[in-house]
């Protein structure tokens, strides 16, 4: 009976090391072309994410549209996914950076307002929001 319980918490023991080590793993190299299909599409994403930016610029300079920079963030995520399926390591840095620029505008920008007109759950989102790219930022800098 004992040596059936070591030998389950042994193979408990190993099984939570082989999941660690998974989860701690790098990506693997891509060693595919990307699929051609889906660059199609995220390039037709970003294109779309860039007419929707110049609109926003355009609607700011009129007075039209107020600057919470989500325009701003969709574009560079858009982006990062684009580059992430190109395999373009300084890329998705570089646009990771813009990311956590952007975050930190909507950021500062929201916790700059009257408490009244935002609510502390939504200065809780962006700072969250933050912080989690610049997780992602670190990461990739690896």
């Amino acid at each position: 009976m004992k040596t059936k319980v070591t030998v389950l918490a042994l193979a408990s023991l190993l099984a939570f090391a082989l999941i660690a080590q998974q989860r701690n793993a790098p990506e693997p190299a891509r060693s595919v072309e990307p699929d051609a299909r889906i660059l199609a599409k995220l390039s037709e994403i970003v294109a779309i994410r860039e007419r929707l930016a110049r609109n926003h610029e355009e609607m700011l300079a009129a007075g039209r549209a107020s600057s919470d920079s989500l325009v701003e963030i969709e574009l560079a995520e858009a982006r990062i996914e684009l580059a992430r399926e190109r395999g373009q390591r300084d890329a998705i840095i570089s646009e990771l950076q813009g990311l956590v620029a952007a975050h930190e505008r909507r950021t500062k920008k929201i916790s700059s307002f009257p408490k009244d007109r935002f609510p502390p759950a939504e200065i809780d989102r962006a700072q969250a929001a933050l912080l989690e790219a610049q997780v992602r930022l670190l990461r990739a800098q690896k």
